[in-house]
């Protein structure tokens, strides 16, 4: 069960989304939910590039300030009614100490990573998933309307889509349908067996073979959403890749970084 949640928040339209889905999942599962506001970058790194141009760093400024502030409204709005919550942020709020507490959470929750500075960074996402060693849920940009009950589980054998598959069995047990999607030979990776496994634990689930080709990893990330969409799934569960190509923005394997960036329903990750 997902007890202590941590909701990463860099301000922006992400603090909404990724708070908001982090109080649903509390209630779901009677947890509790500490939640940071995080930037890649803070107050002054513009300083010497700014020597000549002063509104810069003015400007730069108070885009940090106006983020720290919307993740701040956005705490008190959906996370402070949750009994325990806390919220944390500031300069001395580093990527070690974030990376250090995910490592005591039972789940880590962040927005979706995107091109531009509305998002929160890449950086960020790459770091909480290597490195906290704990379930990562991305959010979408739109908040779903209600908790997720169809659930489709990308399952290739791996020690990563293991991984996955255990963390979040606290959501298909409460799933009312789970679709495990095994490629074009689930027996080969053993998806029959999964199956059993998790009947044992009352999820009834079924084996749908997806046969993507021999494409490139974006596109084969691109059928997974294609597939998922195709089965109206409102969760996808699957495991986090490599470091893949660097010429990706999340410097993860190409169809990790392409679900990452593109999922528009909630998205399980461990690596």
């Amino acid at each position: 069960m997902y007890k202590s949640i941590l909701a990463i928040s860099e301000g922006g339209p992400d603090a909404v989304v990724s708070f908001g889905l982090a109080a649903r999942i509390a209630r779901m599962f009677g947890g509790t939910v500490d939640a940071v506001h995080f930037a890649e970058t803070h107050q002054g790194d513009l300083d010497i590039a700014s020597q000549a141009m002063p509104f810069l760093k003015r400007l730069s400024d108070d885009r940090l300030r106006s983020r720290a502030a919307e993740s701040k409204r956005a705490f008190h709005d959906l996370l402070e009614p949750l009994g325990g919550s806390t919220f944390a942020g500031g300069d001395d709020m580093t990527r070690d100490r974030l990376i250090t507490l995910g490592r005591y959470a039972s789940l880590v929750l962040l927005g979706r990573p995107g091109a531009d500075a509305e998002n929160i960074a890449p950086s960020t996402v790459r770091h909480v998933l290597y490195d906290c060693a704990r379930p990562v849920v991305i959010a979408p940009p739109n908040l779903p309307s209600h908790p997720p009950t169809s659930v489709v589980v990308a399952w290739n054998g791996s020690a990563q889509a293991a991984r996955a598959v255990g963390a979040a069995l606290p959501f298909l047990e409460k799933a009312s349908k789970v679709i495990v999607m095994a490629g074009a030979e689930p027996n080969a990776v053993g998806a029959p067996r999964l199956v059993r496994y998790l009947a044992r634990r009352g999820i009834a689930a079924r084996v749908e073979a997806m046969d993507a080709g021999a494409v490139s990893g974006r596109a084969r990330g691109r059928a997974l959403l294609g597939y998922a969409r195709d089965k109206e799934a409102d969760f996808l569960v699957m495991g986090a890749y490599g470091h893949g190509q660097l010429s990706n923005f999340l410097g993860l394997g190409g169809a990790t970084a392409k679900v990452i960036s593109s999922c528009p329903i909630p998205l399980l990750l461990a690596h």
